[in-house]
């Protein structure tokens, strides 16, 4: 008797476990990129996260860039078309690059202090062969701007040009290279600017 009624309370406990049938279900509500925070989950380390020690303290850690979500028709994002910095070392903040649908990362080495890794982010877009260069640092617990974005053109990209590298000429700077909006034959140019 005791198993019989033992049987019908589990027997009526795990009926109620199960979900409602499908015409009962609500779906949860569909958040935009802009209200999400980055990823969580740093443990995934992606195939195109490169390795580096971007905050000088001897102990390399790994960077990726995660993109937002694209809508269906692949022409808008869904949501702020923002990607973030995010790195296996949970104390990295993320760091939001705006107008940004992906892009490639490089690491440079021996731009300024010795030791200190520097990250640089070639982002995608929907169209347009022209875009920003950015070139982070991590310092005091955040993402900063080592020089300010330059203006890049895909055959740049094309012909191997290094978009940075130090200035041996000049302590504390760094030889930008970037493409000239203004010319139209898409003219490569130089100049020496700061390292922050």
């Amino acid at each position: 008797m005791k198993r019989a009624v033992l049987l019908s309370f589990l027997l009526g406990f795990s009926a109620g476990c199960e979900p409602p049938p499908a015409s009962q279900q609500v779906a949860a509500p569909v958040t935009s990129h802009a209200a999400v925070a980055p990823p969580a989950s740093r443990t995934a380390i992606p195939k195109e996260a490169i390795q580096g020690d971007f905050d000088g303290d001897g102990t390399a850690e790994y960077v990726w860039l995660v993109p937002p979500q694209i809508n269906a028709a692949g022409e808008d994002c869904v949501g702020q078309c923002v990607s973030y910095v995010t790195s296996s070392n949970p104390a990295f903040r993320p760091y939001a690059l705006e107008q940004s649908i992906g892009g490639e990362l490089a690491k440079f080495s021996n731009l300024g202090p010795a030791g200190r890794d520097y990250l640089g982010i070639l982002p995608s877009w929907f169209t347009s062969c022209w875009s920003s260069y950015h070139v982070l640092t991590y310092q005091q617990g955040a993402w900063r701007q080592a020089v300010p974005p330059f203006s890049t053109h895909c055959n740049q990209w094309e012909a191997d040009v290094i978009p940075i590298a130090r200035d041996s000429a000049h302590a504390g700077h760094v030889l930008v290279r970037y493409t000239d909006m203004a010319s139209e034959d898409f003219e490569i140019k130089t100049k020496s600017v700061p390292l922050q």
